[in-house]
């Protein structure tokens, strides 16, 4: 369970390493696709483990497909979450380095 709770703060130590790269350009080159595939597969080690743990530890039943159905529904919100958290980050990068064509404007 340690190991699957690690996965996310792993994920989000990445996010902010990559905006800061996006923000600062000190690291472009093709080391950055091995931080961005390690993200990837971060994601699908959560995703394929959190099910996992559902079906084993819950037994099979209402109680169980009731559980996978909300995972399901959080899981859909929270990368509906991201591309729209996405969108801003992405804004505030743009303003920073002075180009148009942002759909949203940056909060900060």
């Amino acid at each position: 369970m340690l190991v699957l709770q690690l996965m996310p703060v792993l994920q989000t130590a990445l996010l902010v390493l990559f905006v800061f790269i996006a923000s600062f350009e000190f690291f472009y080159n093709w080391g950055l696709l091995a931080l961005c595939f390690a993200a990837g597969l971060l994601g699908g080690g959560v995703y394929v483990n959190a099910f996992t743990r559902i079906a084993v530890d819950i037994g099979k039943g209402r109680r169980q497909e009731t559980a996978l159905s909300i995972v399901s529904i959080a899981d859909s919100c929270g990368v509906m979450f991201a591309d729209v958290a996405g969108l801003f980050i992405q804004s505030c990068l743009y303003e920073k380095h002075g180009i148009d064509g942002a759909k949203v404007t940056c909060p900060f």
